[in-house]
């Protein structure tokens, strides 16, 4: 039987090297996967050069000020990647046996499901499994399936239907997509208003890779005049900048009902808004539904 000491030196490679190496080849800049996975940047740069020394390549080239992959890096990291969910399955493997529900459940969301009806689950999950614990991320929807796809959450929560051949997913619940202005706004004073109203107005909208942008884009080019854009990343922006008089906002009722309840956000109510959708939760079809994922999956209906 081979010795623990002999495996360690045939095997030196540490784990927080290739958490560090994955982080950078994600970001592409060591500073961005410092913040993510919250360490500081000399801690990364070491990890990476570490696991360069160790396995005899160089893994990043940089260009452009940006870290990329070379084509070693590449083989590296998809390996890695293969290595530590080895590591999480079996660490999901030995809670299960012993039929408890314990570990972090690791959730991506976009931004409506994640500021707005994730948190108090998250709370009853670990209320009822006190030995679990919950960690969530948020990204539009573009980049919540990039994480999915790289094995980095277990379940997600977003606004589109994935592809069905690669993810497996199931109706969440009910959204709908309004059109909204500052109570100070001319239009908010309108019962009802039409397509040429919004002539020569600004509407502030998310960035292009959110589901809310996708699922609108269409039908504002189709019922509206000329119109310019602000696009702004984040729907708490969005709202500040509509209260300010900027424009026309466009999120969802999930988003602005605080705002609304109080006055500050008006609905405006024009031919095609609402926009209904769902909102979808998900996860890899060749991931092995761990306990914490289908305790978790259980709760959500």
């Amino acid at each position: 039987m081979t010795s623990i000491k002999v495996l360690d030196k045939d095997l030196p490679l540490k784990l927080e090297w290739l958490r560090s190496f994955l982080s950078v080849a994600d970001k592409g800049s060591f500073t961005k996967a410092a913040r993510e996975i919250r360490l500081s940047q000399p801690a990364v740069w070491t990890h990476v050069r570490e696991l360069e020394v160790n396995l005899g390549i160089t893994l990043f080239e940089h260009v452009a000020g940006k870290a990329r992959l070379t084509g070693a890096g590449e083989t590296a990291a998809r390996e890695a990647r293969r290595l530590l969910d080895g590591v999480r399955a079996f660490r999901e493997a030995v809670a299960e046996s012993e039929g408890t529900v314990r570990g972090v459940l690791t959730l991506g969301a976009s931004t409506t499901p994640g500021n707005y009806l994730l948190p108090p689950l998250m709370q009853e999950f670990e209320r009822r499994y006190p030995q679990a614990r919950t960690a969530l991320s948020i990204s539009n929807s573009g980049k919540v399936l990039e994480r999915l796809r790289a094995n980095e959450v277990d379940l997600a929560v977003i606004g589109i239907e994935p592809d069905g051949d690669e993810f497996a997913s199931k109706p969440f619940a009910e959204d709908e997509i309004v059109l909204f202005a500052g109570r100070k706004h001319t239009l908010a004073r309108k019962k009802r208003i039409i397509g040429k109203d919004l002539a020569g107005q600004r509407l502030v909208v998310r960035e292009p890779d959110s589901a809310t942008r996708r699922l609108t884009d269409a039908l504002l080019s189709k019922e509206v005049g000329p119109f310019t854009l602000m696009e702004l990343g984040c729907p708490e922006t969005v709202k500040k900048a509509v209260a300010a008089g900027l424009g026309l906002g466009v999120l969802s009722r999930y988003s602005i009902a605080g705002e609304a309840k109080h006055g500050d956000l008006v609905e405006v109510s024009c031919p095609g808004f609402p926009v209904r959708r769902r909102l979808y939760v998900v996860h890899l079809k060749r991931k092995h539904l761990s306990r914490m994922m289908t305790g978790f999956l259980e709760l959500l209906k």
